[in-house]
This record gives C-alpha cells, sequence and structure tokens, in this order.
C-alpha cells in the first residue's frame, strides 16, 4: 500500500511539472529553444568533450532542441524533475533504510531545480549534471567491496567532473557523508575514501586550470549551468546544497511508527507550501507574456497578437513593439493602435540596445517594413551578444534570409549548411537553399519577393534618430509600401509631431484606403478644432461619430483640464487623451 502511495505521488508531481510547463510556462521553453544551435556533427560533440561540463551540456541541448514542441519540452523538464525526485529518495534509503517515513522531503530538491529552471537564464545542463551526479553517488553507495570503492573513486570521479563540471562537488559530498556516517567500520578506511576523493577532485581541477583558459572559478563552479557566466543563481546553489543536507541529515531524522499517517499529512503541507512559494516567487508572467509576444511576431501569428492584447491590454515596451507590428500587418494600426496602450515611439521601433533580446525582437520590425539590412544588423549583434556564447537558430534563419534577400547567395549557403545539421530546420533549409540563385523564384515568393521589392536598394547612413526620416526614404523607393507609410505617420502622432503628420499624410491618398483610419481622423479633427469654430469646410472625411466625441472632449477639457480620471474613462482609448495626458 504504502509503495503504491510513494509511486502515485511521485508520478503526480511529474503530472503537475508537466502541466506547469505545458500550460503556465510554454513559453519560457521556446525561449530556451531558440537561443540554441544543436548540431548534428562530429565536430559539434568533440568541441564539447574539451571542457569539463561539456557531455552535460551536450546532452541538455540535446533535449533542449525538443523545446521546438513546448509539449515536448514539458515533458522532458517534467522527467527531468521526476528523475531527481526518484534518485534523491534512493539515495536516502542508502544513507537511513527506514526513510520512508521521509519520502516526502525527496521532493525538496526537485521544488528547487523546479525553481531554478523557472529563470530564463538558467540552462539545462545544470539540471542533467546534477541528475548525472547524484547517479554516480547513487551507484558507490550500492558498491560492497572496499577495493572496488577506491577503483570507482579513482577512475569515475575525474570522468565525472569532466562530464558533469563543478556539480561533481555534490558527488564528493555525498559519498564522503555516506562513508562517515553509514558504511564505513573502521577510521583508517573512512580517511582513505576522503583523501582519495580530495585527491581525485584536485587532479581534476589542476589539470583543468593548467590545460584550459578559463578562469579558475569557472572550472571549480561550473562552466554551462547560467546564461551569463559570471553568475550563479541562488536557487541552483542551494538545491545543491538542499541535495547534501537531506542525504545526511536523513540519518538523524527520528523514525516513527505511530500516526504515520499524520506525520505524511503534515509534511506534505509544509514541502507544499514552501515548494509552491519557492516556485512563484521564482516565475515571471510579465516575461511569460513577453516571450509569447516575441515568439508569435517571429512566427507571423498576427491575429494571436490581437487576441491577446484584447483580453490583457500588453504594457511592456517589447509587448507593445509586437502589438503595433501585428496591428500594420493586418492593415489595423492606424485604425486601432490608440484602443491600446502606447509608450511613445519606443513602442514603435525602439532604439538600438546591446542586448541578446530586445534587438531580436526589433529585428522583426525592420524585417516586415522593408529594411533588410537594418533587420540583419540587429540579429547578428543580438547573437554575439548573447552571454553564453552559443548560437541560434532563430537568429541563423534569420540571417539567412537577409542574405538571400540581399543576393549575398555564399554567405547565404554558409548560414543554412549549419541549419541543415540540425533536426528541426533541416527541411526548411533544404527547400530555402533551391532559392540560391533563382532570381525569379525569390521574386514570386510570397514573402520574400514583396521584401525585395520593398528593400533598400542604395546605400545611405542609418540614423537611430531620425527613424522618420528612414521610414521616409523606404516610402520613397516604394511608395505602395503600406506598412512604412502606416508606421511613419504613427510615428510622429506617438512623437506628438502634429505638423509632421500633417506634412506625411497626403502620401497615403493612393494606399487604397477606403476609410480614414480612426487615429488619423482624431488627428486631423484635432488641428482643425485649434484654429475653427465648427467643422465646416474641413477638407477631410470624418465620422460625425468622431466629431461628436471631440467637441464633448473639447467641451469638457475647456471646463475642468486636470481632471485626468474623467477623460481616461471617456477617451482614454483616443488619441487626444494620447496626445494631452500620456506621460
Amino acid at each position: 500500500m504504502q509503495n503504491n502511495i510513494r509511486a502515485l505521488l511521485s508520478i503526480l508531481f511529474v503530472g503537475i511539472a508537466f502541466l506547469f510547463w505545458a500550460i503556465y510556462y510554454p513559453f519560457h521553453l521556446l525561449y530556451q529553444e531558440q537561443y540554441l544551435l544543436f548540431l548534428y556533427i562530429p565536430s559539434y560533440f568533440f568541441d564539447k568533450l574539451s571542457y569539463p561540463g561539456g557531455v552535460g551540456e551536450y546532452i541538455a541541448e540535446f533535449l533542449t532542441q525538443f523545446y521546438y514542441y513546448p509539449y515536448l519540452g514539458a515533458l522532458i523538464v517534467a522527467l527531468l524533475l521526476g528523475g531527481i525526485q526518484r534518485l534523491m529518495y534512493r539515495i536516502m534509503l542508502k544513507m537511513q533504510k527506514n526513510s520512508i517515513d521521509w519520502y516526502v522531503l525527496s521532493f525538496i530538491p526537485s521544488l528547487g531545480a523546479w525553481a531554478f529552471l523557472c529563470d530564463e537564464n538558467s540552462l539545462l545542463a545544470g539540471i542533467v549534471s546534477l541528475l548525472l551526479s547524484m547517479g554516480i553517488s547513487y551507484g558507490y553507495m550500492s558498491l560492497s567491496r572496499q577495493w572496488v570503492k577506491y577503483v570507482y573513486v579513482l577512475g569515475v570521479f575525474p570522468l565525472l567532473y569532466w562530464c558533469v563540471g563543478g556539480v561533481c562537488i555534490v558527488t564528493l559530498c555525498l559519498i564522503l557523508a555516506y562513508e562517515w556516517l553509514v558504511d564505513s567500520i573502521s577510521i583508517k578506511h573512512k580517511s582513505a575514501i576522503s583523501l582519495l576523493m580530495v585527491i581525485a577532485w584536485g587532479i581534476s581541477v589542476g589539470y583543468a586550470i593548467l590545460h584550459l583558459q578559463y578562469p579558475v572559478s569557472r572550472l571549480i563552479t561550473g562552466i554551462g549551468y547560467y546564461r551569463f557566466p559570471t553568475l550563479i543563481p541562488f536557487s541552483g546553489v542551494l538545491t545543491c546544497v538542499i541535495v547534501v543536507l537531506l542525504a545526511g541529515g536523513v540519518v538523524f531524522l527520528p523514525l516513527y511508527q505511530k500516526y504515520r499517517s499524520l506525520y505524511w499529512s503534515i509534511q506534505s503541507i509544509v514541502v507544499l507550501t514552501l515548494g509552491a512559494g519557492w516556485i512563484y516567487s521564482a516565475t515571471s508572467m510579465k516575461k511569460e507574456r513577453d516571450m509569447a509576444y516575441d515568439y508569435w511576431a517571429s512566427t507571423c501569428q498576427w491575429q494571436q497578437i490581437i487576441q491577446s492584447a484584447e483580453q490583457n491590454n500588453p504594457d511592456t515596451p517589447l509587448s507593445v513593439v509586437c502589438l503595433n507590428l501585428a496591428l500594420g500587418k493586418t492593415g489595423q494600426l492606424g485604425e486601432r493602435m490608440f484602443q491600446f496602450f502606447q509608450n511613445g515611439t519606443d513602442g514603435l521601433i525602439p532604439d538600438f540596445v546591446r542586448d541578446y533580446t530586445i534587438p531580436l525582437t526589433v529585428n522583426e520590425v525592420y524585417f516586415h517594413l522593408g529594411m533588410i539590412n537594418t533587420s540583419q544588423r540587429y540579429v547578428f549583434e543580438a547573437m554575439e551578444a548573447n552571454p553564453s556564447y552559443h548560437k541560434s537558430t532563430r537568429c541563423i534563419r534569420r540571417l539567412a534570409e537577409t542574405n538571400l534577400l540581399n543576393g549575398e547567395y555564399k554567405v547565404a549557403a554558409k548560414y543554412l549548411n549549419l541549419l541543415k545539421h540540425t533536426l528541426f530546420y533541416k527541411k526548411w533549409a533544404e527547400e530555402t537553399e533551391t532559392y540560391l540563385y533563382e532570381e525569379d523564384k525569390i521574386n514570386s515568393h510570397p514573402e520574400w519577393g514583396r521584401l525585395r521589392k520593398m528593400r533598400y536598394t542604395e546605400d545611405f547612413l542609418f540614423s537611430e534618430n531620425e527613424k522618420d526620416m528612414m521610414l521616409g526614404l523606404l516610402l520613397v523607393h516604394n511608395k505602395n509600401n503600406r506598412l512604412a507609410f502606416e508606421y511613419l505617420l504613427a510615428y510622429t502622432l506617438l512623437n506628438r509631431d502634429i505638423a509632421s503628420f500633417l506634412k506625411y499624410y497626403p502620401i497615403g491618398k493612393n494606399m487604397g484606403y477606403a476609410v480614414i483610419p480612426r487615429s488619423y481622423q482624431e488627428a486631423l479633427v484635432y488641428v482643425w478644432t485649434q484654429s475653427h469654430p465648427n467643422f465646416q469646410g474641413m477638407p477631410w472625411s470624418i465620422s460625425p461619430v468622431v466629431m461628436k466625441e471631440v467637441t464633448e472632449f473639447a467641451t469638457h477639457y475647456v471646463r475642468a483640464p486636470k481632471d485626468e480620471a474623467f477623460f481616461l474613462n471617456r477617451f482614454g482609448k483616443s488619441y487626444w487623451y494620447y496626445l494631452l495626458f500620456r506621460k
């Protein structure tokens, strides 16, 4: 009966973890996948063998590529977390045969690993390495002959260090705890094993220090567990410490025969409460939403972006960037942009930031506008700014596209050749390869053909501070670039540059608008009311609804210009509110 309960608890834990990552936190998995380029070539594997922790990193990256399908990624993460729990329990049994009484405590390291992975910069290599370290420790505890243990320590531990890196210290501590607290019957044997462990660890680390050009601190603590090499997340360190303390501490925990169900219930409540709080504090739904918008933008799921924004108005710079792009791609930017939160021109085309996330999102805007070279620069900078030095499938794919559009076929072929050695991008790379040197085929492509017509064909210096001029040059090259036109007018409106808006507005007379978009009407009627007492003689076809609303707005503004609460409630989705009240 108790075995069934324990098995049920483990299965339940894996199920809950799966649901969390598959439904509640899937875009963190997709985020990890896009910053990885796992290649099925021998040189990639041998490169991983060249430094401590590379094998664990290779296994982790192999698994991470399956995050391409979030449900499959969620299953992988859930099984790894479940594996840590089961191994922890097995180790506890080796330390104390009656550890069944404290079975629930074996979930704590898995909860710590769960919290560790909630950080978007935590890499799966840390979890895989911990799992391997715990497995090697359990293997040692299963040995009975002393001489076999000596050979195991001298032969396996240096190999373990090279496979998992600094996390091998967990194995060292677990073996020492086992020997000193449980197994050894003589001080001589305990001392011998301790000495051999320290020597094996010292030789392993010393060899790495002498032969590899890595900081000593990284060779001791680990290389590939976190995206930022110089940082070690507290949740990761704490999880490793808990594994060691729990294994050693279970020896001293009391056993109980009576009221076992009561004690199990108390343990479950405490562990569940602490674990839920730990995971909750580690999660960030704000980042998850930003990652969702970015993913949808990168996969051209425009309606999904708009539907999400209608349910929960985005209020972060990156989410607003993606929303405005989605509105532009669906022909709704001029009509609906002020129905959603706007944070100025930074929510339209942000300035360049030397980072590995923001430029990757902003590149989507430039790419779809037709600014191919700027998109290429942003993507390349994003990939090279990645602090983990990993290449990115998303970046490589976009670089292949931009070079293809620019006619740089040799460069495009180089990027496509990399993708041909991946699992999920191979088919796309092989199909795209058929476009190399095929001008007519590229021009007939529904997306690439359009972008080739829209892109700049002459060299000039791109100015971050004059984006309206850059958009204007794009329109000069192709007067049918409706997205560039709407972005140009949106830029002037968000910048509160009414004079430039009036200057550029006539360019759109041949853009095929059946009705003047709402935000343009609001700007035009605002200009008219500043110098005219009524609407007679107005040269634009303004909706009667807009004229009625601007009259109400103006009337109340004259009476109570500081009554922002009223204007927010009544006109919060108008350009007039943005113009006069939005900071």
